[in-house]
């Protein structure tokens, strides 16, 4: 089974990164969808930054999983962020 993950919709290099990777990636547009992650079945949502989130839409419980900023970072930089949060899952 894939890891999915979520990632905004203008970090095109990343999103083409995670995908060459293996990972099942869904695109978040802006603070708009973030309310409908409301399940563990992504391993991460990645952002350009956390201003993205706006207060009213997240809280400590919604995502549920963790947030990346991505930054200052490179794809594959992200891409250990997330393996290495996966293999301390196990």
């Amino acid at each position: 089974m894939k890891n999915k993950v979520v990632v905004e919709n203008t970090l095109t290099p990343f999103i083409e990164h995670l995908k060459n990777a293996g990972y099942d990636v869904y695109t978040l547009n802006r603070n708009f969808n973030l309310k409908n992650i409301t399940s563990d079945e992504y391993r991460a949502i990645v952002v350009s930054g956390l201003d993205v989130f706006s207060e009213r839409e997240t809280d400590y419980n919604n995502p549920p999983v963790p947030i990346i900023e991505a930054k200052g970072l490179t794809p594959q930089e992200v891409q250990n962020i997330i393996e290495n949060r996966l293999e301390k899952i196990k």
